[in-house]
């Protein structure tokens, strides 16, 4: 029977490499046509503004510019429509328009979604597997038997990565929390599905780590193929670790991963 793994890495609003379903990557052309939302920044990023929007084709002059990028208050929630997208030094320079700005240029970058702050209205409709091309192999070697192990893992999103082998795989998850107070002897791990239906173990060991103004708060636990097929086929909505509890965004793009790994 295999066991499905689920490991928490990243700091919290940090991804080490993350796609998005908003996000097509080197698919660009799954932008065209589409009506593009400028979404909000956290409050500590808004200073800086927005990267990559400008006046002209060779992109040189940056929009409402502010002091390096376009200033937060001329973009946040404006809608585009991509009108059309061409190669530019090794990414893509995209044509929007809006009714009230008129036409501005987008710097895409293929393999940088922490750049990429857009909402597509309606959604992209990606193929299946596409995602899969994502995960990569870690190759570690074992000094017992004198040969290297290989285990797969997707990239980090939202704090979560899968990591499993042919054989072997299980579930790690960190949740951080405000450092108000530093809770100990917590147990137990729930994954909400937004099906409603929920990944649950309730026997889960939690650790707690400091972290900076934060608590890390992390647990492990085997998962089995009742669990696994619920995962596969409902994106997790929430994490709860011991009792604090986060939303997770891109649960669909977690399970897309998931469906990767666990074929």
């Amino acid at each position: 029977m295999k066991k499905l793994f689920f490991i928490l890495l990243c700091i919290v609003s940090i991804n080490c490499f993350a796609q998005s379903m908003n996000y097509p990557g080197e698919a660009v052309e799954m932008l065209e046509g589409k009506e593009l939302k400028v979404q909000t920044l956290r409050e500590s990023l808004q200073k800086f503004g927005y990267e990559g929007f400008y006046t002209d084709e060779t992109v040189k002059k940056v929009y409402k510019k502010g002091s390096l990028n376009t200033k937060y208050d001329a973009l946040v929630g404006k809608v585009f429509k991509v009108i059309s997208y061409k190669p530019n030094a090794g990414n893509y320079i995209i044509k929007l328009e809006n009714s009230d700005i008129g036409t501005l240029y987008y710097k895409y970058d293929k393999n940088r979604d922490f750049d990429y702050h857009f909402e597509v209205v309606g959604g992209l409709t990606f193929p299946d597997g596409f995602f899969c091309k994502y995960n990569k192999i870690d190759k570690t070697w074992n000094s017992a038997a004198v040969k290297y192990d290989y285990v797969s893992h997707t990239p980090c999103t939202e704090d979560i990565c899968l990591y499993g082998d042919n054989n072997d795989f299980a579930i790690h998850v960190l949740i951080t929390a405000s450092a108000d107070r530093k809770e100990t002897g917590l147990k137990g791990l729930t994954l909400v599905l937004e099906n409603g239906k929920e990944v649950s173990f309730p026997e889960a060991s939690v650790d707690v780590e400091s972290a900076t103004n934060m608590y890390n708060y992390r647990t492990s636990a085997d998962v089995n193929q009742q669990q696994l097929l619920l995962l596969k086929e409902s994106p997790i909505a929430k994490k709860i670790v011991g009792n604090k509890e986060q939303k997770v965004e891109e649960g669909r793009l977690i399970m897309e991963y998931i469906k990767c790994l666990a074929k």
